[in-house]
């Protein structure tokens, strides 16, 4: 089920900067790529409308989120023209 874009709420977190280092999986899993297959995935599955966000947590840099998001930390949409 996709969300209304109005009830999609999108806050950057912050972190201490002494946090364990990311293993391999976890790495290859936060990364840019990952989120773009992801997208795709939920582009090609029928959503209508995807957006990438930077999220500023080095624990999730990015989401993918079932809507248009409007905002400086936009990398990627996608959506039906």
């Amino acid at each position: 089920m996709i969300a209304a874009a109005s009830s999609i709420r999108i806050t950057i977190m912050s972190r201490p900067d002494d946090i364990i280092p990311p293993s391999p999986l976890r790495s290859h899993l936060c990364s840019r790529a990952h989120a773009q297959a992801v997208a795709a995935r939920m582009f090609d599955a029928g959503a209508r409308h995807v957006s990438i966000v930077r999220t500023g947590d080095a624990l999730q840099p990015f989401r993918v989120v079932p809507a248009i998001v409007d905002g400086p930390n936009v990398e990627l949409e996608l959506r039906y023209a």
